[in-house]
């Protein structure tokens, strides 16, 4: 049990190294060493895995990741319980990013997170 939890660690530390630099997303910043999300310089609370699964999806922006992807990578392989689990964490964020939007002092852009029906979530590039 012990073996399978330390080859999803040492996994997770070589193939998903954080970027060195903060990376913006859209008004976002996302500061993956420092853990910490601002919106104009004002930090957006985020719970654990609600910034996990942002700076997932801020890697791959752009890309379809499938619920399986974010499941093994933010969770665990071996997890065992519901993905209703992700759904929920995914709907915190959202209303994280909706919260933080509507008290900051001025028009914010926010990465859209769209839902791939029978798959995953994209997070939205923005163009322009």
């Amino acid at each position: 049990m012990l073996l399978p939890r330390l080859r999803v660690h040492l996994r997770r530390r070589t193939l998903a190294s954080p970027p060195s630099e903060p990376v913006a997303l859209g008004d976002l910043v996302l500061d993956e060493i420092a853990r910490r999300c601002t919106l104009h310089g004002v930090d957006v609370p985020l719970r654990p895995k609600e910034f996990e699964l942002l700076a997932l999806l801020g890697r791959h922006a752009g890309e379809a990741v499938s619920h399986e992807t974010l499941m093994a990578e933010i969770w665990d392989e071996n997890w065992f319980g519901s993905t209703k689990t992700l759904d929920v964490n995914m709907a915190g964020l959202r209303r994280r990013r909706t919260t933080a939007a509507k008290s900051s002092p001025r028009p914010a852009r926010l990465p859209q997170i769209t839902t791939l029906r029978g798959h995953g979530y994209r997070l939205e590039q923005e163009h322009g």
